[in-house]
């Protein structure tokens, strides 16, 4: 229930590029493949949020060479130098991009360490129609990389890796596939700043027959977390249903609309009204820690920590490990 960019919309801004980029092809016979956001856009992949003074990546198509002498002026066009392996895909037929897991790990020298994390999940949706790669995919290039720099490094005695490489490897420790929209992720990434544990994402349940993911969720305390974005009248009657028949099934329900995310004191009351709720749940006291950055929550000692409830000593009220529901209802294991 994110606040996603519905596919239609992304298509919208797809074609929109693809009718500039021929354009382009009309004017110059000069065939790099298209790169990091103009990239984004040919492929429907929904947009991180670019720092301050990188702006120009969404003016000008992107395009990315192996060397600077491969570099040329034409107007409208901006260039990037990617000296490392470039795996490329072509959209409907014209127009040659550089695939999605290279494209991520070119982002590294743009984005923070949570928006790659963002970008990560982004190309991953559950929403098989908007899925462009796997963790699997990402790993893989990245460890490609790392071959050609020692490759590199044999041959010719540099062997650099590229900026934001490290950063990448961070982000795979909090990425996760199946999401549904942006605003979901940095939902999902307040929990932990905080001391609380990751959420399981699009967990499923099945109520009065009916098959919902929840957006986030806490099965062992049977509480989920929704993010609320700006819908119609219809959406919004739906919203309201779906949350009647999740709170029926005895969840707790935890809204939340952007005005709790993006700020510090916002998020440490989202995380609070979390930890209230654990806290009714089990009868124990949960105390947040000071807030953490994203890096020191990709810290491996905190993924590898054991989880909440087991510090507790509590029982899950629901499996904590759930298997995709199938067409007899939902089958679970537990961890």
């Amino acid at each position: 229930m994110g606040e996603s960019k519905a596919v239609a919309a992304l298509a919208e801004v797809k074609h929109q590029r693809m009718r500039q980029c021929a354009d382009l092809q009309k004017r110059s016979t000069w065939r790099p493949p298209y790169a990091l956001t103009t990239a984004l856009e040919l492929e429907a992949i929904e947009m991180p949020r670019l720092p301050y003074g990188h702006t120009r990546l969404n003016r000008r198509i992107m395009v990315a060479v192996p060397h600077a002498n491969r570099k040329y002026r034409v107007d409208g066009v901006a260039a990037v130098v990617w000296p490392f392996p470039m795996d490329t895909v072509c959209i409907d037929r014209r127009f040659v991009c550089v695939a999605p897991a290279c494209t991520w790990a070119m982002f590294a020298a743009y984005l923070d360490l949570e928006e790659l994390i963002v970008l990560a999940d982004s190309m991953m949706r559950r929403d098989r129609r908007l899925r462009r790669t796997t963790v699997e995919e990402l790993i893989a290039y990245l460890d490609g990389a790392r071959s050609y720099a020692q490759d590199s490094a044999f041959e010719a005695g540099s062997g650099r890796l590229f900026r934001g490489y490290a950063n990448c490897r961070r982000a795979l420790r909090l990425a996760r596939s199946g999401t549904d929209s942006s605003m979901e992720t940095r939902t999902r990434l307040v929990m932990p700043r905080y001391g609380l544990d990751m959420p399981q994402v699009n967990y499923p349940v099945v109520v009065n027959g009916r098959r919902l993911y929840l957006d986030l969720a806490y099965p062992e305390f049977m509480i989920c977390i929704e993010y609320e974005g700006s819908h119609h009248a219809g959406q919004w009657l739906n919203d309201v249903t779906r949350r009647q028949l999740i709170e029926d099934a005895g969840w707790r329900y935890v809204q939340v609309t952007k005005l709790d995310i993006g700020g510090a004191d916002e998020e440490e009351r989202l995380a609070g009204r979390v930890a209230k709720h654990v806290r009714e749940v089990t009868g124990r006291e949960v105390m947040l820690t000071k807030r953490r950055t994203i890096r020191q929550v990709c810290d491996a000692r905190s993924t590898r920590r054991r989880p909440l409830y087991e510090r507790m000593g509590f029982r899950p009220l629901a499996p904590v490990s759930p298997v995709e529901p199938d067409s007899e209802g939902v089958a679970y294991e537990y961890a």
